[in-house]
């Protein structure tokens, strides 16, 4: 298991700026950075995309060679889907599934893992992101937090090989992620982020439990 914090360097500050001004929430912004050495290739289906028009992830993703299709339950997505049933798609059909900020709000989660498996080319590749400790935020509900323990686990269970990085790491970046979401002006909230990381990575020198605190978990799987 791996672990990601993003750099504390002036492009990310540039970043972290911009990105507060677009109201994105840290996490997603950390995230964001992550995926920079992600690439996706082939016929690539991205379920939970809502209505397309936020997926600030593909200015980061290598997705030059990738045919992607949005699927979700909003009448504008390019596949209208249910997932919470079984999917209406042929077995084996995607070289990449994409699957971010999704499965919290999936009661009959365990069916979509399984009908994931199914739809993916043998050694394809699933792309997850679940967040961990943030906010309760139902759209249209919020159902619940797994850890990466138990993540891993049901990945495992259904096939997948996988390899999980905690995303946002630390007391301090979990208690900003948390609090300072609540205040909406760009600058006032950069500046406190750099105070805040500054006094996370000085307790990472010093806690043995540091990473106990993460704000979300990035699941690369493949099919076996």
């Amino acid at each position: 298991m791996k672990v990601f914090n993003h750099p504390l360097s002036l492009n990310f500050v540039k970043h972290t700026y911009l990105s507060f001004k677009k109201k994105l929430s840290l996490i997603r912004l950390t995230h964001n950075f992550f995926l920079q050495k992600t690439k996706i290739n082939g016929k690539t289906i991205d379920l939970g995309a809502g209505d397309g028009s936020n997926l600030t992830y593909y200015d980061f993703i290598d997705h030059k060679n990738a045919e992607i299709e949005k699927a979700d339950f909003f009448k504008n997505a390019d596949n209208r889907i249910n997932l919470e049933q079984n999917l209406l798609i042929d077995e084996n059909k995607y070289d990449t599934i994409i699957l971010f900020n999704t499965i919290e709000h999936i009661e009959n989660y365990k069916n979509l893992i399984s009908e994931i498996y199914r739809i993916l080319k043998i050694k394809g590749n699933l792309e997850l992101f679940v967040p961990f400790l943030v906010f309760y935020h139902p759209d249209p509900k919020d159902i619940f937090r797994p850890t990466h323990f138990y993540l891993e686990k049901i990945l495992k269970d259904q096939g997948f090989e996988v390899q999980t990085t905690l995303i946002g790491v630390g007391p301090f970046f979990a208690a900003y992620q948390n609090i300072f979401r609540y205040f909406k002006l760009p600058l006032f909230q950069t500046i406190f982020f750099i105070l805040f990381d500054i006094l996370n990575k000085i307790v990472s020198i010093f806690s043995k439990d540091f990473s106990n605190y993460y704000c979300g978990i990035h699941v690369s799987c493949n099919k076996k």
